[in-house]
């Protein structure tokens, strides 16, 4: 029986990829964009049913999920993509950008799971993955709002986990880095850029313009390769220059954590 996805944030970079791979696998792919102006060719591929969605409607969420259920009986997977990145250092961005960062990759990702899950639960089946970022563990100048909301759906990811598992439900965070995608003319700009920022915004495009692209191409199908199947990572990271930044993390958070341990056990 041919199995079902459901993609968000379909209209490019790796939500257009995804839906590509898994045309040609011959799933049926529900694939949603925020409005039909921004559809591509990929939606015309055998097997992909195009629609709209702006995941904070969760109304609209709903709807959606259930006109999936109703033309295929089952969603099997469900892929949470849908994101932008508001970029800025956190006193340029007032409280407006801050929520509307989070209502789209936090609260929107949230809602899109909470319509899917009912049915899922019903057949005791289904894999949900939740596109994070490596910058969901580091964190970096001039991304403090797109960062946090990534850690954010790391913490989803790694709680919804342990829920589900009993119930036949598989979780995977899947943690991307370093794509030539449209994520740059995508992301929002500081609102109210302040000149003492400058230095961080400079820090940032060096980074950037040093660091190793992944191949969009292959990491979008290792994570179509790992989508419904039995045992799944719970994290699986794809573009090679992250997985270092996080060991990176790790090995300081242990060196914080050693190095003030005589302070910690008198607490």
């Amino acid at each position: 029986m041919t199995q079902t996805v459901l993609i968000t944030g379909t209209s490019s970079g790796m939500g257009r990829e995804l839906t590509a791979q898994f045309a040609h696998r011959g799933w049926n792919v529900v694939a949603t964009t925020r409005s039909a102006a921004s559809r591509t060719d990929v939606h015309q591929l055998p097997g992909v049913v195009a629609t709209d969605l702006d995941v904070t409607d969760p109304a609209r969420a709903r709807q959606v999920v259930a006109e999936a259920l109703d033309r295929f009986g089952a969603i099997d997977v469900l892929i949470n993509n849908a994101g932008f990145a508001q970029l800025g250092a956190l006193e340029e961005i007032d409280l407006d950008g801050w929520r509307a960062q989070y209502e789209t990759n936090v609260f929107g990702l949230v809602s899109v799971t909470r319509a899917v899950l009912p049915s899922m639960r019903t057949r005791r089946a289904g894999h949900i993955i939740l596109m994070s970022s490596m910058i969901g563990h580091v964190s970096l100048p001039t991304m403090t709002a797109y960062a946090s909301s990534k850690f954010a759906v790391e913490g989803v990811g790694e709680g919804l986990a342990k829920e589900v598992a009993p119930l036949g439900i598989n979780v995977t965070i899947a943690e991307p880095a370093g794509f030539g995608t449209s994520f740059s003319s995508n992301a929002r700009p500081a609102p109210h850029p302040i000149e003492d920022y400058e230095a961080a915004r400079q820090a940032m495009r060096d980074f950037a313009a040093h660091s190793v692209r992944g191949d969009l191409q292959r990491s979008m199908s290792a994570i179509a390769d790992i989508a419904g199947t039995p045992q799944p990572p719970r994290r699986l990271a794809v573009g090679s220059y992250g997985l270092e930044m996080v060991r990176g993390k790790m090995t300081e958070l242990a060196a914080d954590y050693d190095t003030w341990e005589h302070v910690t056990i008198t607490t």
